[in-house]
């Protein structure tokens, strides 16, 4: 019987997801922001706007000045659109994008509303082979000296030999409060950073979205 009970629960993520993205999809509409991603092409990857939304959400309300993403797509959209948004309502911020990939950063730079290039900027930097007390790691080469109130890892890409990237952990002392860690996926990246951070979080997963927030918690 547990095949039975795995396929149902499957199912039901997959039901679960695709509620998401509907009501996703239909807050971003309501917002205008659909067309957002329209000059991305066609071979790029498709918006998840369940994540999207998440996003948006969480800098809406969080008003962060510095935004760290790594790894940029959709989702820099998305944080400039929220960063122009809190702007307009006397909150300004400021986002921080890195890519390791050259083609695909290039097409977000590319494909970013005109509008919203002032809320960011993207940086095509490589990812650097690291070690962590003899576990692969990666590094991103050119990291901008920022104390960022809210970070986004979702890059660089991993490998099987190098499945995590640690540029979180060497900037953790300087976390300022109310800091926040949004990770997506990245199941064995997330493991890592918990075994070596040296402050506390609330820590919040979210298995239908497969993302996780990490709160920093009073010294």
């Amino acid at each position: 019987m547990s095949w039975i009970k795995q396929k149902l629960a499957i199912i039901y993520r997959k039901i679960g997801v695709a509620i998401l993205n509907f009501q996703a999809w239909r807050q971003l509409k309501k917002c205008g922001y659909l067309s957002l991603f329209d000059a991305r092409p066609a071979t790029a990857k498709p918006p998840v706007w369940s994540d999207l939304w998440a996003i948006y959400s969480q800098v809406r309300a969080r008003r962060p000045k510095v935004l760290l993403e790594f790894g940029s797509g959709c989702s820099t959209i998305i944080f400039a659109q929220a960063l122009a948004d809190n702007a307009a309502e006397g909150a300004p911020g400021f986002l921080h994008s890195l890519d390791a990939d050259a083609h695909w950063g290039q097409v977000t730079i590319d494909s970013m509303p005109e509008h919203l290039r002032r809320y960011c900027t993207v940086t095509l930097t490589e990812r650097v082979e690291g070690d962590l007390d003899g576990t692969p790691v990666w590094r991103f080469a050119d990291v901008p000296d920022v104390v960022a109130d809210m970070i986004y890892l979702d890059g660089p890409a991993l490998t099987p030999e190098r499945r995590a990237a640690i540029d979180v952990l060497d900037m953790e002392a300087d976390f300022p409060p109310g800091f926040r860690l949004l990770v997506d996926g990245r199941s064995y990246n997330r493991a890592l950073l918990e075994k070596y951070f040296k402050r506390r979080y609330d820590r919040k997963h979210r298995p239908i979205l497969k993302s996780t927030t990490y709160d920093l918690l009073p010294d």
